[in-house]
């Protein structure tokens, strides 16, 4: 199941990475009030990292930090919390800017050893996330192989998870969990906006409102 899992967040970034890059313009960043384990972007560095986590298992070009909002050029690092020769995404990553030691993305991926400030970790279900944080202000859901992956959105709270189906029931489950700056992701919900527009994923956001598709 755990490789499942990794496969399914895999198949995520590759969709996604077709996206059109979205330059991040100029604008003051606001410290999110969400955290994972108490990390927080804006206020944390990769060095930081370096001392509380060890030295990254991956590091490299980055990739997800434009699709949240962010600069299209940025460096990637991530950590292994647990141990499976088959696992190609780490646990716990970090995207910063290209010639910065900044943290302006922190990802929790498919691990359950961190949990936000209301108490959520990875693998919690999709009530559990509503009941902690309220209906969402956006949602967006894209089709994949097999699988149709959502993505829950509270931007003043500077936080976003994924949410997707893990066993055959079809209950949704938290799978990643995403913090950076509010007005990193009111950007990031815009460019949703535009892929539905393209005719990529639809808007869900009336499932967590009580409504209807339209």
């Amino acid at each position: 199941m755990a490789v499942q899992r990794r496969w399914l967040i895999g198949i995520l970034a590759l969709l996604l990475g077709i996206a059109v890059a979205q330059a991040a313009e100029q604008t003051k960043l606001t410290t999110p009030a969400e955290s994972l384990g108490g990390l927080r972007p804006g206020t944390l560095t990769v060095d930081q990292l370096n001392t509380k986590l060890g030295k990254p298992d991956v590091a490299g070009a980055g990739g997800l930090l434009q699709l949240y909002g962010g600069g299209t050029d940025s460096k990637l690092y991530g950590w292994f919390m647990t141990k499976n020769p088959s696992y190609t995404v780490p646990d716990i990553a970090v995207e910063t800017a290209k010639d910065s030691n900044r943290v302006d993305l922190l990802m929790v991926i498919g691990y359950d050893g961190i949990k936000t400030e209301k108490g959520i970790t990875c693998f919690q279900s999709e009530d559990d996330l509503v009941k902690a944080y309220g209906k969402p202000d956006f949602a967006f859901s894209v089709p994949m192989q097999g699988y149709v992956l959502t993505e829950v959105y509270y931007p003043k709270l500077g936080i976003s998870f994924d949410l997707a189906p893990l066993d055959a029931t079809g209950g949704r489950s938290i799978v990643a969990m995403y913090i950076t700056y509010p007005e990193y992701l009111a950007r990031a919900i815009l460019l949703r906006q535009k892929y539905i527009k393209d005719g990529v994923g639809e808007d869900v956001t009336y499932r967590y409102s009580g409504g209807k598709e339209t």
